[in-house]
């Protein structure tokens, strides 16, 4: 029993490796949230999106849903929700793809 649960459990990690610890968590709650509509199609779209929004400069999770065409980011300075509409929208004009801010 005791080394089923070893097998199964894995500790929560950042992107670098790190262990992910309550303060850590406790920061990403505290920092604003922003949703936009993306009409999206496939899942290209959602990594092309994603891709997009990690590049800007205080970004620090991106939630692209396809099932309801919204994306989510959590950001803090110097990140805008002006800043990333508009790096989106260049990505929506060059796709035929519709995007706003929810």
């Amino acid at each position: 029993r005791r080394l089923l649960s070893r097998c199964l459990w894995r500790p929560r990690r950042t992107e670098s490796g790190r262990r992910v610890s309550s303060d850590d968590v406790a920061s990403l709650r505290a920092m604003p949230e922003v949703v936009f509509n993306a009409q999206m199609t496939c899942g290209g779209c959602s990594g092309a999106c994603t891709r997009i929004l990690n590049k800007v400069d205080g970004v620090s999770n991106v939630d692209a849903n396809l099932d309801t065409q919204k994306i989510t980011v959590v950001y803090d300075t110097p990140a805008t929700p002006e800043a990333m509409l508009e790096k989106l929208q260049v990505w929506g004009k060059n796709a035929n793809k519709a995007v706003s801010l929810a």
